[in-house]
């Protein structure tokens, strides 16, 4: 398993040496770093350990003037190198430096004591015993401390035997998730284009289409290359350089190529923060710098347990951003001082907002604790109790920040449970799901109310009035769950309440005879159109009934029985066993009608899409039902 070591510390504290010391390159590539002796910029390079896994390698700058470009490699380190002068002993960005990778959520690391041959022992005893005190309580407590001197290389072997050994106690990264890369760097190469370089943190990146985000424009991911080799897939905890089909001026550091819809843009952020015990208390609305992935953005701090955070405690924040980020729940962020630039904090996003919160919201606040414990099911649940439609479940894989394959495992004991109602790629909790059933039968029961003469309400105005035309799938197994329970029917897209009965009285039966009669007469010759037969609201409700069975509508109002449209239809398809073409006088002839009314018949079927005009013929295009 590849995996990306950084170094941490202050500055001239041996970072950028010991690493030449372990790979046999300088990481300083800027003309300002080379003339100054010091790294400005983040530095990248690789070595191959004794186990045969190759460790990528970043060097941080150290200067407190650019921990803004040390924060911006530390976000995909996986096991982290603390480089302390064994003289000097800890220094200012050394504290800086460990709580940066405290709220980063870092868990492997060692401390090395560099420039072990400029120092005594006594002096290299006491840096030891400002160390154990300096990483206690922290991810380091228990850390090996190694002593090197990286111009002797003494001590370098052993320094590489620790990074292999614990390497095994790296954490797998998440290989099933969508990719996500944070562009660090952006440069040009003759011949062959834009090439941005970052470290892979989550799902496996292949050549072809992707995605760039804040721009939000699809790209070609045209070449990979991984430690300075060609490859058809990269894979987390890499360090990746694409070649891409943007010119260099269209992207900046901070920018994120990632899967299509895999990431979504917000201008505010739920997080837990905590503040460093150095830091001043933090009041609504002072102005920080956020800083998450690659990239910086200022925003204002709104607390919501509590009206002041006190230094070196912990709380619920909502961050409203000037600018918009792509974050991720459980995404770790730092946060500076607005000015001076100095760290006072930082901790995870809980969520995405797109509402501003208030102080003490007790619903707010138990929504985020729920979300922040992390459990699938629960967070899951917490989504769709708000939710009155149905839901993507691509959504809660998003919101939940797992795979695909958990949350739908979780949602299958959901169901099993009963507590949710899936329908192809859509869910809604059960009791949602119970009031848009009964949302359902009502407007069935106020329908028959309003049109007791008519059968019941067409399935697409029923789908309309329960605004779910995106939903069809989840309609229809409303519909089908009702007519199982045999509350509701359905005949011809026709929906009634099982119990709902026709009754017309012997004025309006008469009407419906007088109605149909009047259709009927002389059928082929002369089609008789709607207004022909409609004179009042009474007569639009008894044809309404007609239309159920025993009339059909043509195209442009024409009216025709049931029992002739069957016979024409049925003229039709039994010419087309025999025959290519149909023509008008053709029709015309088998049914002893009109021209005018057979151009009416054969346009509806034209309308229908079971035959296509050609000239003057019709050709079959499909069965008829």
């Amino acid at each position: 398993m590849d995996f990306i070591i950084g170094t941490s510390g202050h500055i001239d504290h041996g970072k950028t040496t010991l690493i030449k010391a372990l790979t046999g390159n300088s990481t300083d590539r800027l003309p300002e770093e080379k003339k100054r002796g010091i790294s400005i910029d983040l530095g990248f390079s690789y070595f191959d350990l004794p186990s045969g896994q190759r460790a990528g390698i970043i060097d941080v700058p150290g200067h407190e003037k650019f921990v803004k470009n040390m924060m911006t490699g530390t976000f995909g380190m996986d096991m982290i190198l603390l480089c302390i002068d064994s003289k000097e002993g800890v220094m200012p960005q050394t504290v800086e430096h460990l709580d940066i990778l405290r709220f980063l959520n870092k868990t492997e690391g060692i401390v090395v004591l560099t420039k072990r041959d400029l120092a005594t022992d006594e002096e290299t005893e006491k840096t030891i015993e400002q160390v154990k005190e300096l990483v206690k309580g922290t991810f380091l407590e228990n850390c090996p401390i190694c002593e090197v001197d990286s111009i002797s290389k003494r001590g370098i072997d052993n320094l590489i035997q620790m990074i292999d050994s614990e390497s095994k106690n790296l954490k797998q990264k998440h290989a099933e998730r969508d990719y996500r890369m944070n562009i660090d760097r952006k440069f040009n190469v003759k011949g062959i284009g834009t090439v941005v370089t970052g470290t892979l943190l989550d799902g496996d990146i292949h050549k072809g289409e992707s995605f760039i985000y804040p721009i939000e424009k699809d790209i070609n991911i045209k070449n990979i290359q991984v430690h300075n080799k060609n490859v058809n897939v990269a894979h987390p905890s890499q360090r990746v350089a694409l070649n891409i089909n943007l010119n260099l001026d269209e992207i900046d550091r901070g920018y994120v190529i990632a899967k299509k819809n895999s990431l979504k843009a917000f201008n505010m952020i739920d997080v837990r923060l905590t503040l460093l015990e150095s830091a001043s208390p933090l009041n609504h609305w002072d102005r920080v710098r956020l800083f998450h992935g690659t990239k910086e953005i200022f925003g204002r701090v709104v607390p919501l347990d509590k009206q002041v955070i006190q230094p070196g405690t912990q709380a619920l924040v909502q961050i409203r951003l000037e600018e918009k980020i792509y974050a991720k729940t459980s995404d770790p962020f730092i946060l500076r001082q607005f000015s001076p630039q100095v760290t006072i904090g930082g901790g995870i996003i809980i969520d995405g907002s797109v509402r501003k919160h208030k102080l003490f919201d007790e619903e707010i606040i138990e929504n985020l604790k729920i979300k922040e414990e992390g459990k699938i099911k629960d967070i899951i649940l917490n989504y769709l109790r708000d939710e009155i439609f149905p839901t993507k479940i691509d959504d809660l894989v998003f919101y939940s920040s797992e795979s695909k394959d958990k949350v739908l495992k979780e949602l299958d004991e959901l169901k099993q449970e009963d507590k949710v109602v899936i329908r192809n790629d859509k869910v809604l909790e059960k009791e949602a799901y119970l009031k848009l059933l009964g949302k359902l039968k009502m407007f069935v029961i106020s329908f028959h109310k309003t049109n007791p003469l008519l059968p019941g309400i067409n399935k697409e105005e029923l789908l309309k009035k329960l605004q779910l035309d995106d939903d069809r799938p989840f309609f229809n197994y409303m519909i089908k769950d009702l007519i199982d329970q045999e509350v509701l029917m359905e005949e011809s897209g026709i929906i009634s309440s099982k119990c709902h009965k026709v009754q017309l009285s012997d004025e309006d039966e008469k009407i419906r005879k007088k109605m149909l009669q009047d259709i009927c007469q002389n059928q082929f010759d002369k089609l008789l159109k709607i207004d022909n037969v409609v004179h009042n609201q009474k007569d639009k409700t008894i044809l309404g009934i007609l239309l159920q069975k025993d009339v059909v509508i043509l195209r442009d109002n024409f009216l025709i029985s049931k029992k002739c449209y069957d016979k024409f239809i049925k003229t039709v398809d039994d010419h087309f066993n025999n025959n290519k073409t149909l023509n008008v006088k053709e029709l015309k002839d088998m049914l002893n009608m009109s021209r005018k009314s057979a151009i009416t018949l054969l346009e509806t079927l034209d309308i229908k899409g079971y035959t296509k005009r050609i000239e003057n013929d019709r050709v079959k295009v499909k069965d008829f039902k």
